[in-house]
């Protein structure tokens, strides 16, 4: 069986938890993915959730938050890691 660090993105694109929807859905876009890590700031990037375009669409357009609106308002902080030797 093959361990998390051979199949994970070493350096994943991430935002910040004050970085507006409309940011990280264009984000999204140009890198073609469909989630971003969110991280504390860009020099520890401690994780602090995860925000998925689902998230965007559906807990952010369904409440009718600005496009300008902080991703930590739709983003999931529930998180479940694994070290990359699991």
């Amino acid at each position: 069986m093959k361990k998390c660090n051979e199949v994970m993105t070493k350096n994943p694109v991430c935002c910040l938890p004050d970085d507006g929807a409309a940011k990280v859905a264009q984000l999204m876009q140009a890198e073609n993915i469909g989630s971003i890590p969110v991280v504390d700031n860009e020099q520890t990037r401690k994780l602090v959730g995860i925000v998925t375009d689902r998230d965007i669409v559906v807990r952010g357009v369904s409440e009718s938050l600005a496009s300008d609106a902080a991703i930590s308002n739709v983003m999931t902080t529930e998180l479940f890691t694994v070290t990359s030797d699991e």
